[in-house]
């Protein structure tokens, strides 16, 4: 046991004078991991992905999105709406490049993600030793969550990386004496740029920024010309998706100018609803287990690996235990310093609630695992309020890698060869996880990917016959070949205002026994198929993708 203790001793004494090879080491592994066949896995293309690059290449090419709207400040999509930060991102890079594959419209999600990893370290370093520091950024590098989420372009996924951007520019804010107000300034603006990523963030960032508001006043590390300059950026950047859900509700009239804010096809407001929080605790196991869909996790590693997860909920018993007695210690040392002052002073009449710099001096500084904490509860908040999943939650992720760096560290105080025991069960979790996604489960069908969809537009071709299958398959067949939002919009298929296909393409349930012998027939159902098949009908399988055709 002793020569265990003394072996982590002797390691975390390595880890200290060789902490800038190691931070090397974790950014490399970081980088290989977001960047290793980056356009091939995952393999095809989401919906979301393909319906954010048509709109990114609109805006790079005609300054509209494919609705002919100028320049929104929040998309249609597919009418649902979509958050705009990753697709003007997107826009930028497609002006640059010219055009755009699957890697480009991944770099934005890449380079957000590596500066993910890179500020989780400069977080902790702020408040803790440089192995913890380093034992977070490698925890964030190696966690399936992240790895999975930086390998594509959904958009709702930079909610984790802003947030954390702005938590930490903060946290820069309150610490650092040079230039507050500039530094107050730039968190306010991260603050608000973070309300473009999703629209969930309209609900986490208030809270956020109302807990950790009550946290400084009770430190007395903020001054009122402090928070109304991050109050300033914030609120600007916020007004126009307050007018976004002004015109949802039809309080204000759509407003088209320099933007747009249009009014969506349907509204996703309802999704919010306080009266569901048992049904929607129920659904808190995608996040923090194993998503039901397999782009976000996989089932044999969850999103946290499994003893990640434990140890998220370790972490947090931890924390609460041990906030208590976090108070009590800095009430006394608090009142040690008082008297220590009081005494060395005893000429001088001190009034503690006039003299405001000492009583921000008398203070100790910030608490991370306070500032984590509020961070887990305002994202928690969103999980009482809607039926989530692992891309719906993702802001609650840093948070929940910071408790399993918590469990690390109390576990190594007190166990040492719990702690190794622990790390070797992350270690062998990873390794596990990189056959599984990179090998095993690379070409697994995926909801809402287009698994073949591509492939089976390509081999159609041009043509004038009718083709019927499920539902906006046709936006592979546009990610394919772009066209003039112009044509777009003429092409479109309407019934009772809903978009229901484009050009010769129309969305339907396939009836087997009522089929229009000339059309062309796209379906992922095998058992349809096979239907059609014994119907005369000849198929080409492209991955799970079936196109039929009598010719």
């Amino acid at each position: 046991m002793d020569r265990i203790n003394k072996s982590v001793i002797n390691f975390g004494d390595f880890i200290e004078k060789n902490y800038k090879v190691i931070w090397v080491l974790i950014f490399i592994l970081a980088l290989i991991l977001n960047t290793f066949k980056l356009g091939e896995i995952p393999t095809g293309i989401n919906c979301d992905e393909a319906g954010m690059t048509y709109d990114a290449y609109c805006i790079a090419n005609y300054g509209t999105d494919r609705f002919q709207n100028k320049f929104p400040v929040y998309f249609t999509n597919f009418g649902g709406g979509q958050n705009a930060l990753y697709t003007y991102l997107t826009a930028i890079l497609i002006k640059i490049f010219g055009s755009y594959n699957n890697i480009i419209i991944r770099i934005p999600a890449l380079i957000i993600s590596m500066c993910e990893v890179v500020v989780a370290y400069l977080l902790v370093n702020k408040f803790r030793s440089k192995k913890e520091s380093l034992l977070f950024m490698l925890l964030v590098t190696i966690s399936p969550w992240h790895i999975m989420k930086s390998r594509w372009a959904l958009e709702s996924y930079l909610f984790s990386p802003f947030l954390l951007f702005s938590v930490y520019a903060l946290c820069k804010a309150v610490m650092d004496a040079n230039k507050k107000i500039l530094k107050y300034f730039i968190a306010g603006l991260l603050f608000g740029i973070t309300l473009y990523t999703y629209a969930i963030s309209y609900i986490v960032v208030p809270i956020f920024l109302l807990g950790m508001l009550l946290y400084l006043i009770k430190l007395k590390k903020v001054k009122a010309i402090e928070a109304m300059t991050l109050a300033f950026p914030f609120i600007i950047l916020a007004i126009p998706l307050i007018l976004v859900q002004l015109v949802q509700r039809d309080i204000i009239k759509p407003i088209y100018s320099f933007i747009t804010i249009q009014k969506l096809f349907f509204y996703r407001a309802g999704e919010l609803n306080i009266h569901n929080i048992v049904i929607n605790l129920s659904t808190v196991r995608y996040v923090f287990l194993c998503d039901y869909l397999n782009y976000n996790s996989l089932k044999e590693v969850g999103t946290l690996y499994y003893i990640g997860t434990f140890g998220m909920f370790l972490g947090l018993i931890f924390e609460i235990i041990d906030i208590n007695g976090k108070t009590e210690h800095k009430d006394k040392k608090l009142r040690k310093k008082q008297n220590k002052d009081l005494n060395s002073n005893t000429d001088l009449n001190l009034d503690l609630n006039s003299n405001k710099d000492l009583a921000i001096d008398l203070n100790l500084d910030l608490d991370l695992d306070i500032i984590m904490l509020i961070n887990f509860i305002s994202n928690f908040v969103v999980m009482l309020l809607t039926v989530v999943n692992a891309n719906k939650g993702n802001g609650i992720f840093i948070s929940a890698t910071y408790f399993v760096l918590v469990a690390f560290r109390n576990i190594y105080k007190k166990r040492k060869e719990l702690f190794i025991i622990m790390l070797i069960i992350y270690l062998i979790s990873f390794v596990s996880f990189l056959q599984l996604y990179f090998v095993k489960h690379k070409y697994d069908f995926k909801p809402f990917w287009d698994n073949g969809a591509v492939k089976a537009f390509k081999e159609i071709g041009d043509t004038n016959k009718k083709i019927y299958g499920d539902k906006i398959l046709y936006i592979y067949d546009i990610y394919e070949n772009p066209i003039t939002p112009e044509e777009f919009n003429r092409k479109l298929l309407f019934e009772n205002k809903e978009v229901v296909g484009f050009n010769n393409y129309k969305e339907i349930t396939i009836d087997v026994n009522n089929v229009d012998e000339n059309a062309i027939y796209l379906t992922y159902n095998k058992r349809k198929a096979d239907a059609l098949v014994e119907k005369g009908f000849k198929y080409e399988k492209f991955d799970y993708c079936y196109l039929l055709s009598k010719n």
